[in-house]
């Protein structure tokens, strides 16, 4: 995977041989900012800052090495650290990662440990999971925008959606497995957050202003397109951000003719989605080492689709589309105090507010001419604060990083069913989250910062609460963590990595009561444990330059893991016993499941200045430990392989293809009965193949064909060949979208 914008110059390839004094300057100038912002909470944006302006139109404009300066995370210990050097399973992915795809989650695709699909391809409905969990299992996950949490899938609903931009976002930093000790409950999966651009992303190096845009058309039935303004005054201690998107997604064709048991044979699926994207972002540099921004985000998908957006494909005969609303905002301010000449003091506070919901019903005149009318909204709301600071300091020969933080959140669920004007406890069960964690990380670099220890664990107290319930949730949780590393010969790291984390139950889990269903009468336990998982990570990775000529370079990190996650909490009907006046069964949420879970994550690449070559691998395992089949359900193991070429010296023009192969699935079990019938589930092996050109003009002769413009002309599924997920069976109608060819066109002012 490349990286090619300014705002990630740290990633970008070093000017050509015909200027190489000035190529070795620049990177000795930026291998200084590194080393600078290595302890900085957004080391992107520090190393841009630090690094001469004379750099930049060359780092710009090459892109040869893409594996000198490492990608950085912050996610896994909250501190920057190399993904290479990190003790566990972590991806960053930037722009050129992410403008292949029109969504963030169709992008994750690429990082091992993620799958994808199991849909039907529209925005308001895709289905993802993270080393096992995700959209069936959201509070499993944590996925952030700017460190603000959100619901994916929003409380009781049938749909799935981070609810961002793609063209929006500076980088995502995606932590696969057990990872509570830097954001709390919910960590079994992994973690994402998602960062915003800035200003400076949008203007062109020694400018002060700045307008770009972009627009895309894919001809599987989308058009988009965006305009932003940034402005970042030298004279001023101030810069600003405006961004505003228009994206259209029409009805969508499917990767095979689905011919179902009544009706007529269909390719396309209904859908009309108009999605509108507004940010707003303000900074100010109060003072040296200190900074203040304010920002504002508004995302809104307006929807005819059908009622449950994940799985149904045709609209219903009776009632037509669903008409609805999704929508997302949040307001964040963040104050950073980083002074140079302090190293005890790297502070970093926010405070946000975040609400979201998915409103949609239908209106129509039945067969008896009598109107019926269903409005149906569920709302997630939350505010919250957290701060934290990072101190270096040095004893002797070792060095120090020592993290200390705190973090407060309140979210408030609901939803409401009005079914002809009469309202209903349907789905609608009000309850509220209170969480608190406090956090401490501590790292010591031993023999020259070869060998890294880091320690630290977080206490979290939550409390879940049902307004008008009496049975409330209180209770606490402490989470460990113990990572080490080890460079043995340079640039070769060995990797070993221990973490806790947990889910804390839901207020639905603990506190329902009464016929929430037909077929269960809800009974509250307020007794449950949080579900935790232990998980093991041994690993190692190398990066190369020159290994087998001067100018390549080569890197690796495989990973292999294995943890139990206990206490997994399921509902369990009471098949037995007495018959509750209303519904079939009585049913209580228990801690009776136990899970055992193992697998390993490989990805390699090699580059020359000409071509260049990824490689991935992953495979997971995870079983009830009692019965030993799947849970929560089959997955493939998956093989990616990248190709690229870049034939021109003279031009920034790239060729590439990515190759998905999805191994046939260990099923257990194999299939299921239902009213008499026998499911077999997914037993195939897929592939899909997508293609990509692009070009950023050089020395064309044309004013406006100059490396602030890009051509991207890609083809997603270039075969048209169906992909069913394992958990699905043979005859599932999801087989995810064709063929689709894009053109994108961006531009810099």
């Amino acid at each position: 995977m490349k990286i090619t914008t300014l705002s990630v110059a740290v990633t970008l390839a070093l000017a050509s041989a015909s200027a190489f004094a000035q190529d070795h300057a620049c990177r000795n100038a930026i291998a200084e900012a590194q080393r600078q912002c290595g302890s900085d909470n957004d080391p992107v944006t520090c190393i841009r800052d630090r690094a001469p302006s004379r750099c930049h139109d060359e780092l710009r404009r090459e892109q040869d090495d893409v594996t000198t300066f490492p990608r950085m995370t912050v996610v896994g210990t909250r501190f920057a650290i190399d993904v290479d050097k990190y003790p566990g399973s972590a991806s960053i992915l930037l722009d050129d990662d992410l403008d292949k795809s029109t969504e963030v989650i169709r992008a994750l695709d690429g990082v091992p440990g993620i799958d994808t699909g199991n849909d039907n391809g529209r925005s308001v409905g895709q289905q993802y999971s993270i080393r096992g969990f995700g959209y069936s299992g959201e509070s499993r996950v944590i996925v952030m925008l700017d460190g603000v949490p959100r619901s994916t899938n929003l409380y009781s609903n049938l749909t799935s959606s981070f609810r961002v931009d793609s063209d929006l976002i500076q980088q995502v930093d995606v932590v696969r497995g057990s990872s509570s000790i830097s954001h709390g409950g919910g960590a079994i999966g992994g973690v994402i957050n998602m960062v915003t651009k800035d200003a400076e992303d949008f203007i062109l190096p020694g400018n002060e202003v700045g307008l770009a845009t972009r627009v895309r058309y894919d001809s599987n039935n989308q058009r988009q397109g965006y305009a932003a303004f940034g402005f970042a005054p030298d004279s001023l201690p101030v810069d600003l951000l405006a961004f505003l998107k228009k994206s259209s997604k029409g009805d969508l064709r499917l990767a095979e003719r689905i011919r179902p048991a009544s009706g007529d044979a269909y390719r396309d699926i209904a859908n009309d989605e108009d999605m509108t994207s507004l940010f707003l972002k303000a900074g100010w540099d109060i003072a040296e080492g200190q900074r203040l921004t304010l920002s504002h985000f508004d995302y809104r998908d307006d929807t005819e689709v059908a009622w449950q957006s994940l799985y149904n494909q045709e609209l219903s005969s009776i009632t037509g589309p669903v008409v609805g609303s999704l929508e997302q905002r949040d307001t964040v301010l963040r104050y950073v105090a980083d002074p140079a000449s302090n190293p005890w003091l790297n502070l970093s506070a926010t405070a946000y507010t975040s609400q979201a919901f998915y409103e949609r019903g239908y209106d129509y005149v039945d067969s008896a001419n009598a109107r019926q009318t269903l409005y149906y909204k569920n709302q997630d709301k939350r505010w919250g604060v957290s701060a934290q600071n990072l101190m270096t300091f040095s004893t002797g020969p070792v060095n120090h990083r020592l993290l200390l933080g705190v973090d407060y959140q309140h979210r408030e669920e609901d939803a409401l069913y009005d079914l002809n004007g009469v309202l209903s406890d349907f789905g609608s069960m009000p309850n509220e989250y209170d969480d608190m964690g406090i956090f401490i990380q501590h790292e010591s670099r031993y023999f020259d910062d070869r060998l890294a220890l880091q320690l630290g664990g977080r206490y979290d107290k939550f409390k879940r609460k049902v307004l008008g319930v009496p049975e409330n949730y209180d209770n606490g949780q402490f989470s460990p963590r113990i990572g080490v590393s080890f460079e043995l010969f340079p640039q070769f790291n060995l990797l070993a990595n221990y973490s806790e984390s947990f889910r804390a139950p839901t207020p639905h889990e603990t506190s329902s009561v009464g016929p929430l269903n037909i077929n269960y009468w809800y009974l509250p336990n307020p007794d449950l444990k949080p579900e935790t998982s232990r998980e093991y990570e041994l690993g190692f990775s190398w990066r190369k330059q020159g290994l087998f000529t001067a100018d390549d370079h080569f890197h690796i990190k495989t990973m292999y893991f294995t943890g139990k996650i206990e206490d997994m909490i399921d509902l369990y009907p009471d098949l037995t016993g007495p018959t509750p006046p209303q519904s079939l069964y009585y049913a209580t949420y228990r801690n009776i499941g136990q899970v055992d879970r193992h697998g390993v994550e490989f990805e390699a690449s090699y580059r020359q200045p000409r071509w260049g070559a990824q490689l991935s691998y992953e495979h997971l395992n995870q079983q009830d430990r009692e019965t030993h089949e799947r849970t929560p359900w089959a997955f493939a193991d998956k093989i990616q392989l990248g190709l690229s070429l870049r034939p021109m010296r003279s031009q920034d023009f790239e060729v590439s293809a990515q190759i998905k192969h999805w191994l046939k699935p260990d099923q257990n079990p194999k299939s299921y009965t239902s009213r008499g019938v026998t499911y077999f589930y997914v037993h195939d092996d897929y592939t899909h193949v997508d293609l990509n050109a692009r070009w950023r003009p050089v020395s064309t002769g044309i004013d406006f064909l100059d490396d602030s413009t890009q051509f991207l002309l890609g083809i997603d599924n270039l075969f048209d060949q169906r992909r069913l997920h394992p958990s699905n069976v043979e005859t599932s109608t999801r087989v995810g979208l064709g063929r689709n060819i894009y053109l994108s066109i961006s531009k810099q002012f």
